[in-house]
C-alpha cells in the first residue's frame, strides 16, 4: 500500500540472511501498468564500487514493474568489475516486484 506521498516499500531476505530494502513510487504506463517512476535500495549487501548502485537507482525510472524487463535492465549492473556480495539480479527483481503497489 502506497504512503501519502505514493510511495510503496518493501523488504526482501536474500538466501543466507542479508537484506533489501526498496522505497519506490510508480505511474501507468499507457496500458495502465505500473512503471518505476523514482526508486531508492537499501540494505546490508555490498556493492562496489558504490558508485553502481546509484547509476542502477538512475536506470530504473521509466522501466515496467515486470520480471523479464527488470531482469534485462539490472543485470548489465552485476557485469564486469562490479562486485556483489549477498545479493544477485534475481534478488533485486524480486525486491522490487515485492513493492508493487
Amino acid at each position: 500500500m502506497p504512503d501519502v506521498n505514493g510511495f510503496s516499500s518493501a523488504d526482501y531476505k536474500v538466501t543466507g540472511g542479508k537484506l533489501l530494502r526498496v522505497r519506490l513510487r510508480t505511474v501507468p504506463d499507457a496500458q495502465g501498468e505500473p512503471c518505476i517512476a523514482a526508486v531508492s535500495i537499501t540494505g546490508d549487501f555490498f556493492m562496489h564500487p558504490e558508485e553502481v548502485l546509484e547509476a542502477l537507482e538512475a536506470a530504473l525510472p521509466g522501466v515496467p514493474l515486470r520480471a523479464d524487463v527488470l531482469r534485462e535492465r539490472i543485470a548489465p549492473f552485476f557485469a564486469g568489475e562490479v562486485q556483489v556480495i549477498g545479493a544477485d539480479v534475481e534478488d533485486f527483481v524480486q525486491l522490487l516486484l515485492a513493492a508493487k503497489p
